[in-house]
C-alpha cells in the first residue's frame, strides 16, 4: 500500500512545501483587525469643536481643535489639533468602521496616525498604526534621512493610541472598573507597553452647566519589566469626561510628544478651573 502512494506521489516532500507555502501566503493575505470594540460615540460627540491648550503651569498657550466626523461609507474619523501657538505641537488621526454588536453598533479602529512638532516647528517621527494589516511603524517625516521601523502588532490587537475619549466611555457609564490597552510608542525605539485606565477617586466636579466632569488616569500596567520601569518615569496621563452626559469627552493632559512639554486641551465653554490643577 505504502509503495502504491509513494509510485503516485513522486514528490512527497515537494507537495507538502508547496502546500505550506500556500497556506502562509493565504494567512498573510487575511484581514487582520483590531480586537477592541469602543462605543459608538454619543450623536453630540459629532462636529467641530474648539478648545485651548493650556501648559503644565495653567496659562493658556494656544488653540486647539477637535472633529469627529461621520463619512459616507459610514467610517468615523476623529481629528485633534493642539500645541503652542507658536511652537510644539501635534496632529492626532484615526478612521474607525462601525461593527454590528447587539442592538447598537460598535466601532472597530482602522488606522491611527500621530506627528509632532518640536519648539521650532520641525517636524518628528511620523507614528502609524494599521490595524488592517497588522503593523505600526515609525517612519522619518519628509526631507529626513532613515528607514522606518515596523513592528507586527500584537495578537490580540489591543493597540490604541488616538481615539482614547471614546476607549474610556464605558468607564463613564459604569461598564467597567479598568480598561486594558496596549501603547505604541517611537522614542528610543518601537515599541508596544501595556497601559491601564481607571477612574481616580471621588466624584468629580459638578460645574454651572450641570457637567459632572471626572478624571480618567491613563498609565503603563507595570505587568512586565520595560511596563514596570515605564512607569516610575512615565508623566501623567488623564482624561476628563462627562459623566453626566454618558462619558463625553471635555478635556485631556498628556505630553505634545514623547520627553516633550505636557499640555492641558480643553473644550471652549468648560471651566478650566474643573480641569486644571487637579
Amino acid at each position: 500500500m505504502f509503495k502504491t502512494l509513494r509510485s503516485q506521489l513522486p514528490f512527497p516532500r515537494l507537495h507538502c512545501l508547496f502546500l505550506a507555502l500556500c497556506l502562509a501566503l493565504l494567512a498573510s493575505q487575511a484581514k487582520a483587525e483590531s480586537a477592541l470594540q469602543l462605543p459608538y460615540p454619543d450623536p453630540a460627540s459629532f462636529g467641530d469643536f474648539t478648545a485651548a491648550t493650556y501648559d503644565d503651569a495653567g496659562q493658556r498657550v494656544g488653540d486647539a481643535s477637535i472633529q469627529l466626523k461621520r463619512l459616507e461609507n459610514g467610517h468615523v474619523t476623529l481629528r485633534l489639533r493642539s500645541g503652542f501657538d507658536k511652537g510644539a505641537r501635534i496632529e492626532l488621526d484615526a478612521e474607525l468602521e462601525p461593527i454590528e454588536a447587539g442592538e447598537t453598533p460598535n466601532l472597530r479602529i482602522l488606522r491611527e496616525r500621530s506627528q509632532s512638532f518640536d519648539p521650532k516647528g520641525k517636524p518628528l517621527v511620523i507614528l502609524l498604526i494599521d490595524h488592517e494589516k497588522g503593523e505600526a511603524s515609525c517612519t522619518p517625516p519628509e526631507g529626513v534621512k532613515g528607514k522606518a521601523s515596523v513592528l507586527a502588532l500584537p495578537s490580540p490587537d489591543r493597540v490604541v493610541n488616538v481615539p482614547l475619549n471614546l476607549l474610556f466611555q464605558p468607564l463613564a457609564l459604569g461598564e467597567v472598573d479598568s480598561v486594558e490597552t496596549q501603547a505604541f510608542f517611537c522614542l528610543g525605539g518601537a515599541r508596544m507597553l501595556g497601559f491601564t485606565g481607571k477612574f481616580a477617586k471621588g466624584q468629580g466636579t459638578l460645574d454651572r452647566e450641570g457637567r459632572r466632569i471626572r478624571e480618567v488616569r491613563y498609565g503603563p500596567d507595570g505587568k512586565n519589566f520595560m511596563s514596570w520601569a515605564a512607569k516610575a518615569f512615565a508623566p501623567k496621563i488623564s482624561f476628563w469626561l462627562d459623566v453626566n452626559r454618558r462619558g463625553i469627552y471635555v478635556a485631556h493632559r498628556m505630553p505634545l510628544y514623547s520627553g516633550g512639554p505636557v499640555v492641558y486641551v480643553i473644550l471652549d465653554g468648560v471651566e478650566p478651573s474643573s480641569v486644571l490643577a487637579r
